[in-house]
């Protein structure tokens, strides 16, 4: 039989076909080969590029919902890692599993407080407290107090508190108050009073040690002082003389110590200092009424003995003359006025 040549073949027969360019003479089949090689080859490259991405990101997936390490070399693992890989179990809504995987992706939302500035941010998981505050860019001094939940790592919703504490000297003047030399003068009225010699300040040259707590002053204690001008004492006479007495409260307060053997001097001292000579005198404070100011209770006990029961506190007659009782009977101590 005579050969058939390569010629004679059908076009739809040798698509996909890899004839030896060398074996035949037809250089369109050479031709149709090239392009299907070409195909072949891209094809194998995208899938190797796939294979590659899926890759990389099931191992980022694996790194960021794993375990976290921790110093010591143990591995912690996540409060969240027992609802991702077991959900059904415990009944975890779809909506529940994307936020904690949104939190696992973004990290940890903390706040860092400095001197009444807040920053919040998101810190990894496992990170310490002084991983999240380099985070925040914030450097802790040597003074300066952080406080923050007691946990080796933070945890969501965390707020760590920077306190900025600041320890200065400082050295300002300062005046030494001067001190007040009394001298009882009887030519004077009480109540009155002048000075003899002026006083005069001194001043002193003073060291502080101050710390401030947030800006704010806590403590300021002298370490140090040099004086720099003595004080002058100041001289000053005081009266002593009682005022001017009304004649009529003079005579009833005279007439009273007399009836009952008291010093009408002392009475007549007593009733100014207690009130001017005033029979209608009340102290809201205290409760004491009258020309002698009268506790309620000691008018009410010693008015009956000295035969006033019943009579007005406020009776300049009655006043006088159970004031004028008591102290013949040795009670002038209930008075603070002598």
């Amino acid at each position: 039989m005579r050969s058939r040549s390569i010629k004679s073949v059908p076009p739809q027969y040798t698509q996909g076909c890899f004839l030896p360019a060398a074996k035949t003479r037809n250089t369109e089949v050479t031709r149709l080969q090239r392009p299907l090689v070409t195909d072949h080859l891209a094809d194998i490259l995208r899938f190797t590029a796939l294979l590659v991405v899926t890759f990389v990101a099931f191992t980022a997936s694996w790194q960021v919902a794993g375990p976290a390490p921790v110093s010591d070399g143990a591995l912690v693992t996540s409060p969240d890692a027992a609802p991702r890989a077991e959900p059904a179990g415990r009944g975890v809504t779809r909506a529940e599993l994307s936020g904690r995987a949104l939190v696992l992706t973004l990290g940890l939302p903390v706040t860092v407080v400095d001197g009444g500035g807040a920053v919040s941010f998101r810190a990894p998981r496992g990170a310490s407290v002084a991983d999240a505050l380099d985070l925040a860019g914030v450097a802790v001094g040597p003074l300066d107090r952080v406080e923050a939940r007691d946990a080796a790592a933070v945890a969501s919703g965390d707020v760590i508190k920077v306190v900025r504490v600041v320890e200065t000297v400082t050295t300002v003047e300062e005046p030494i108050p001067f001190a007040v030399a009394t001298v009882a003068d009887s030519s004077l009225i009480v109540g009155r009073s002048f000075a003899v010699t002026p006083g005069a300040p001194g001043a002193a040259l003073n060291t502080y040690r101050v710390r401030t707590v947030d800006g704010a002053v806590a403590e300021r204690t002298l370490v140090g002082s040099v004086e720099l001008r003595a004080s002058v004492p100041e001289l000053r006479h005081v009266g002593t003389r009682p005022a001017p007495v009304p004649s009529e409260i003079e005579s009833l307060i005279r007439g009273a110590a007399a009836s009952w053997g008291a010093d009408p001097d002392q009475l007549l001292r007593v009733a100014w200092c207690e009130s001017r000579y005033n029979p209608a005198a009340y102290n809201a404070s205290s409760g004491t009424s009258g020309l002698f100011q009268f506790m309620p209770r000691t008018w009410a006990v010693n008015s009956a003995r000295a035969g006033y029961g019943g009579a007005s506190v406020f009776d300049p007659v009655a006043n006088a003359n159970v004031a004028a009782f008591m102290f013949g009977q040795g009670q002038a101590r209930q008075w603070a006025c002598k």
